[in-house]
């Protein structure tokens, strides 16, 4: 089966300073790619050069086959690749459902629209006039998440789900992965929740310095090799690092 998203051999530079070092991973439809790492490793940096907006220095990204590496970012939303950004970037002056709205600026023609991203988080429903500013972290989240939804996309890019959001809270927002998934999203998740990355992905991927130490499904990956890799710790595979 050929992949819905390819990145193959993905470099980007910050400046003068690579953060990205030929990095390589496939994405299917119903699939979820988490790309863990300590802060640094590259993980955000990545994702802003699969949404578009980082230019890459080498290497290639394809969508569905077609090459997509130097399309912009709006370009790339309206074949179906939205970034739902890190520390939600919600527009404060708008109330929540005006926020929702600017999904739809790109969106392509599918299945989700506003009375199925209120299905997925009902509040939104007695709360869709109230100033996106007044919500709370989790609220704030799960409105960035549907606003992206309503772009109908074909690959989710989710950076950092989790950041500064309570258990409960984070426990809602993962609540609704199974959903996504049934519906053929492809999901790329940047996490430094490692528990909770391995819960949903299918595949994993663990960035350092901007090089990919670790790849497999979670399933067949140890404790012992995971935080090796996500450290630089070396890794005998007797369960010690070295």
């Amino acid at each position: 089966m050929s992949a819905l998203l390819e990145v193959s051999q993905l470099s980007s530079y910050h400046g003068q300073l690579p953060a990205v070092r030929e990095v390589s991973f496939s994405l299917q439809a119903g699939q979820v790619v988490a790309l863990i790492g300590a802060n640094g490793a590259g993980k955000s940096t990545l994702l802003r050069t699969v949404a578009g907006l980082h230019a890459p220095s080498a290497g290639s990204i394809r969508l569905d086959g077609r090459d997509i590496t130097h399309l912009g970012p709006e370009k790339r939303a309206a074949l179906g690749v939205v970034l739902v950004p890190e520390g939600r970037r919600l527009f404060a002056s708008l109330n929540v459902e005006e926020n929702l709205l600017t999904g739809c600026y790109r969106a392509r023609p599918g299945g989700w629209d506003m009375d199925r991203v209120i299905e997925l988080f009902p509040w939104i429903r007695e709360r869709r006039r109230q100033p996106a500013s007044q919500l709370s972290g989790g609220e704030q989240q799960a409105v960035a998440i549907a606003r992206a939804l309503l772009a109908n996309p074909r690959v989710l890019l989710l950076d950092e789900p989790s950041l500064g959001l309570s258990p409960a809270a984070l426990r809602r927002i993962y609540a609704v992965f199974p959903e996504l998934v049934r519906s053929g999203l492809g999901i790329v998740l940047v996490e430094q929740d490692v528990r909770r990355a391995l819960q949903v992905a299918d595949r994993l991927q663990c960035l350092l310095e901007g090089r990919q130490t670790l790849e497999g499904a979670p399933e067949d990956l140890q404790v012992e090799q995971i935080e090796a890799a996500y450290f630089g710790i070396a890794y005998r595979g007797d369960g010690v690092g070295a």
